[in-house]
């Protein structure tokens, strides 16, 4: 690899990769944090395992209907 295609590598690729994935992983998380929130509904806990899947799946069904 010649030193200007190592430098490109070095500077641009390889920050431009970790950005990107640190980026998405950073998203994905906070759209995890957001839905889990929105199934918990206003007492901010769930009641039970069965009620945020059931919870999950109506808003899920709305969604699709529309």
């Amino acid at each position: 690899m010649t030193e200007t295609a190592s430098n490109i590598f070095v500077f641009v690729v390889l920050p431009l990769a970790f950005l990107t994935i640190w980026g998405y992983v950073i998203f994905y998380n906070r759209r995890i944090r957001r839905r889990i929130r929105e199934i918990e509904g206003p007492g901010r806990h769930l009641d039970s395992m069965e009620a945020g899947i059931a919870a999950a799946m109506q808003d899920r069904s709305h969604k699709v209907s529309r």
